[in-house]
């Protein structure tokens, strides 16, 4: 399965390993440059916008885990 991951802090940046041990294919962003290319070393698919993100996950319906701290959860953030 592929999954984009927004936010790549102490939870995210784990579940993104753990999804990518399992075999799952991990497009990730996250505003920190260093966190991102900390994954990319790893194995996911790194993206420097959210709409890279959104542009880098193939077929339909796409899935994205948002791990962001709840006052960073704003609408703007879903859309």
């Amino acid at each position: 399965m592929q999954l984009g991951i927004v936010g790549l802090g102490r939870m995210g940046g784990n579940i993104a390993r753990r999804l990518m041990r399992q075999g799952h294919d991990c497009v990730v962003y996250d505003h920190a440059a260093g966190a991102v290319e900390a994954l990319v070393g790893e194995g996911a698919k790194g993206a420097g916008s959210m709409a890279e993100l959104v542009g880098l996950l193939q077929g339909r319906p796409r899935a994205v885990w948002l791990m962001l701290p709840a006052g960073q959860v704003t609408e703007s953030a879903v859309e």
